[in-house]
């Protein structure tokens, strides 16, 4: 079976790494302000490396967002399917809002719907 590219480049050494929650989420939150990955945020730490050019990833904010796009989708199909059970006014009203949240959703991430 072929290696993946990752583990065919100069590095071959590896070294497991315990962390507590509290060490992980301190770990995490630095490497994500640095704009690196865990691991190079850890060898660069390390071994006195200056850090590389940060990766560019979207925000934390653009993840909820996308998120919340998929979600609103779901909820506007299951008010579709509830439709007959549901008053006609307070139907269309839902539809509307979850619309409106959507287009905004969309705007905050520099798209067009």
């Amino acid at each position: 079976m072929a290696e993946s590219g990752s583990e065919t480049r100069q590095r071959s050494e590896r070294y497991t790494v315990r962390f507590t929650p509290l060490e992980h989420a301190l770990v995490c939150a630095k490497a994500q302000a640095a704009g690196v990955p865990i691991a190079t945020f850890l060898r660069c730490t390390a071994l006195s490396f200056p850090f590389p050019r940060a990766a560019r990833r979207p925000a934390s904010s653009h993840e909820d967002v996308a998120l919340l796009l998929g979600r609103i989708g779901q909820l506007a199909m299951a008010f579709r399917s509830a439709a007959a059970l549901a008053d006609a006014q307070a139907f269309e009203t839902a539809l509307q809002d979850l619309s409106e949240l959507r287009l905004l959703c969309f705007t905050a991430l520099g798209r067009k719907p």
